[in-house]
């Protein structure tokens, strides 16, 4: 059961009332909390590997700079992707799906529906990403089908990865890990786009192909021809 709560003008989302990690949330906030590496620092994005109690977390910060109007007019007809997949993380636990990565805590910063920055909590996954898997010729055909048929599960409980590449699959302990799903509601047309991802980056192609995955992949051409063409045009004029 997600539970809202307040901390130091922070909207907290967890799962339950998990105290445990809202002190973690408030550790960080009085930079008491111990962090390991950085894998990510740019100007609105910073991820990094923290640890609490002896146990590894990934903590990421996301301050949205570019676009703050358009995102706020946004917010009120698409809402707050970042929330829809903290319920969908929890839902897809209460039905004992767990290969994706856990997601303990939400914290946003909101006015309205709008959220101007948002702090997240995340089980750490360690592992192999697929991408070094490939590169190293490792990426057998079992992992594969396992990569297809974690896919075809989140579907099942109405979940859209939206950006299925080599990187957003971790191998850990033998077992094939989601991590990064999108939080964008399911629709047929994102199923197929998943799919056809799989099919670009993995190369896995034993799947149904209906009229949503062909009507996917055709807009996806045309829209390619034309940027092509597009740019053609402009080359011309130059």
């Amino acid at each position: 059961m997600v539970t809202q709560s307040k901390l130091a003008g922070y909207t907290v989302y967890t799962n339950g009332d998990d105290q445990f990690f809202i002190n973690m949330l408030d550790d960080f906030l009085h930079s008491r909390l111990t962090t390991l590496k950085v894998f990510r620092s740019i100007p609105d994005t910073k991820v990094s590997l923290v640890e609490k109690d002896g146990r590894l977390y990934v903590l990421k910060v996301f301050t949205p700079k570019e676009k703050r109007n358009e995102r706020f007019l946004k917010s009120f007809f698409r809402g707050d992707y970042y929330l829809t997949l903290f319920k969908q993380t929890a839902m897809l636990r209460e039905r004992e799906v767990t290969f994706p990565n856990d997601f303990h805590l939400l914290a946003e910063t909101k006015i309205f529906n709008f959220a101007s920055r948002f702090i997240m909590i995340i089980e750490y996954i360690p592992g192999v990403e697929m991408d070094i898997l490939a590169a190293k010729g490792e990426l057998t055909e079992e992992i594969k089908s396992e990569v297809l048929e974690s896919v075809k599960v989140l579907h099942q409980h109405q979940v859209i990865f939206d950006d299925a590449h080599k990187q957003n699959f971790m191998l850990s302990n033998g077992r094939v890990r989601v991590i990064d799903l999108s939080g964008k509601n399911y629709s047929r047309f994102r199923a197929a786009k998943d799919f056809i991802d799989l099919e670009r980056h993995f190369g896995i192609s034993n799947f149904h192909r209906g009229f949503s995955y062909q009507w996917v992949k055709r807009k996806s051409q045309f829209r390619k021809k034309f940027k092509a063409f597009k740019g053609r045009l402009i080359g011309r004029s130059v």
